[in-house]
Parts: C-alpha cells; structure tokens; sequence
C-alpha cells in the first residue's frame, strides 16, 4: 500500500506533526500500516503503526481541555514510562498533543498465575510502582471532582430524582466522613481499567495517562479490587501486597469506601456520556433494576451488549450505582463510616 493512502486515515490537521514525530522518533516519515485502535473512554485519537517493521502506539490529542490536558498527561505518561510502569515513550509533543510509545501485545491473564492471590499480589505491586514514581502534577481533589459530576448529573434531570435518591442519601455519609483532604498524595493514574491494564504475558503495564494526577492512593487501590478483589481474604492478600504488612481495620474501612467513591465517579461519567449519545426524542429509561456486574460483563462478552452504545453506556452507569447501593447498605459500610470519624 502505498504512503498516502495510509496518512490518509490520519487527521489532515495532524499529519505535519505526525511526520515530524516520526522523523524525530524513527528518521523516517514511512508507515507501514495504519489501525485505529478501539476501547477506552478517551477522546483521543489512538492507532497501532508499523514504523520499519516494529509496531507503536500514535496517540493523537484532539480536544485539549483540563482533562485532555496534553501537558500534565505527557508529564505523567514520561515519569511513568521512566519507572517502568508505562510503554517506552519515543516521541511526544505537547505542542502538537502526539505521543509514539511502544505498542504492548497483549496476552490473556488466565493461566499465567498459579492462583487469583498470585495475580492480586502483582497488581499491587504494579499499583506502588505508580505510586513510586516523582509526584505528578495537580489536577482537583478527586472527592470534590466526584462530587462535581454528581451535581452536573442532579442538575441535568436525566432521571427522576426518585430513581437515586437512596444512592446519593447514602453517599453523602462518605462525603462527610472521607478523609478527603489527606495530604498524603501520590502519583496516582486514576482510571485502572481492563482497557488501561495491559499483560503481556510477563509483566503488567498501564496505558492512556490522560487521567492521571496526584491523588489519594486509595482511589488506585479501589479501582483494582473492584475488578479483581472478591473476599476478605482476597483483600488482605492485596493490601498486605500493597503496604507490606497486614492492613490495619482502617486501611481496609477507607479502601471500601473509597471502591464506592469509584463506583460513583464511574456511574456519573457514563450517565454523562450517555446523555451526550441519546437519541433525538427519545426518553431515559428510568427502571433502576439491572443485572449483577458479573452479569452485565457476561453480556458484554457475549456480545449482547456494547459500551460504545448509548443503551450499554446506561445501563453499566445504573449497574455501578446499585452495586455501590448494596455495599452502602451493608453493616460493613456503617464500621467503615463510624471508623472515619473516630481517626478525626
């Protein structure tokens, strides 16, 4: 195939700047092939290339704003690619919001850890590897960004306050109780999910720093032990991992807390994005029961679902937002309130 048919499949606004990248990364402007690149909930632009025969990453920044904020993410991206943790970065630009970064093949988890334990303790490890790392920039207090999102949810009536009205009845003893201005940050990613945790069959590496900044270290924590950590004893294992000693009754109060934080945020940025991808006269459907998130993932699985739609992007946003309901009305959720009060 020939050079400007792939180029073509670029933005025309960024193809002098990719040339550039490329020359200044590779001393070449050649690009083999060209692959858009799916998944995730970034605005950028994300391809797989092949640069002389090797395959990379273009990551291309088309709305710059607080988030999509092409200065601090580099800033975070590089620092965290210096540690290891990140893709080796080739080029980056925050002139031009481009990066070239290694290309991770990836392998299934299954089968490479002798058991889940095994598994939960080399994600901590990774997770204080980011949080090893030269303190990222500030971006907002995470807590007070959550609750932004959820004010700009209330204020938009998507659905009837009855819906979530025991939701956000029981959250608002974490947004009284959490220690939300510990000043005790860390370079923190932010946005752990199977779209951004890559194995490649030795190793884990974490992708797309557009999110990241410094912040309370438990919001990484939260992110991983909802997707991987299903019992108590799966949790000291991780803690344990993480701190390197047992965690204490506190550790492990604000780390339940701050999974239902990290429910939230998730359910009001899919409400957000759903809202933007609602068809023209059409209603949101208000019914509050959904399935369990182990079905919602089955269903996504099969194929029967798709987060890129607006329905999916709805309903995982309802899912999230029962699932942080039932571990509120949980007596463990009153210890972990009550124990948030007495440390003040």
């Amino acid at each position: 195939m020939e050079q400007q048919p792939l180029m073509s499949l670029l933005p025309e606004t960024k193809l002098e700047a990719v040339e550039k990248g490329l020359q200044s990364a590779f001393s070449t402007t050649t690009v083999e092939r060209i692959e858009p690149l799916a998944g995730g909930l970034s605005t950028a632009l994300v391809y797989k290339i092949m640069v002389k025969g090797k395959a990379y990453v273009l990551r291309l920044i088309m709305h710059i704003d607080a988030l999509s904020d092409p200065i601090r993410q580099f800033s975070c991206m590089n620092l965290a690619a210096e540690a290891g943790v990140a893709p080796r970065v080739y080029y980056s630009s925050v002139e031009d919001a481009l990066s070239i970064t290694d290309f991770i093949e990836t392998t299934a988890i299954a089968g490479h850890f002798a058991t889940h334990n095994d598994l939960l303790v080399e994600l901590a490890k990774t997770i204080k590897a980011i949080h090893a790392t030269p303190l990222f920039p500030k971006l907002v207090n995470f807590l007070d960004g959550v609750d932004g999102f959820i004010q700009e949810f209330r204020n938009s009536r998507m659905l009837p306050e009855s819906a979530t009205a025991e939701h956000f009845r029981y959250y608002a003893q974490i947004q009284q109780s959490y220690p939300r201005h510990d000043p005790d940050l860390v370079s923190s990613h932010n946005d752990l999910n199977f779209n951004n945790v890559l194995f490649d069959g030795v190793k884990f590496w974490i992708i797309d720093w557009e999110a990241a900044f410094q912040n309370d270290r438990y919001a990484d924590l939260a992110n991983i032990a909802n997707a991987f950590v299903t019992s108590d004893t799966q949790e000291e294992i991780y803690l344990t991992a993480y701190f390197g000693t047992p965690p204490t009754t506190y550790q492990r109060s604000r780390l339940f807390l701050m999974q239902q934080v990290s429910h939230m945020f998730y359910a009001m940025l899919m409400m957000k994005f759903a809202a933007a991808q609602k068809p023209a006269g059409w209603a949101h459907d208000d019914n509050m029961d959904t399935p369990t998130p182990a079905d919602f993932r089955k269903q996504i699985g099969e194929g029967q679902l798709s987060m890129a739609t607006y329905e999916g992007k709805l309903l995982y946003a309802k899912v999230v937002l029962n699932e942080a309901l039932r571990n509120m009305k949980s007596p463990r959720f009153a210890k972990a309130i009550q124990k948030m009060n007495c440390e003040d």
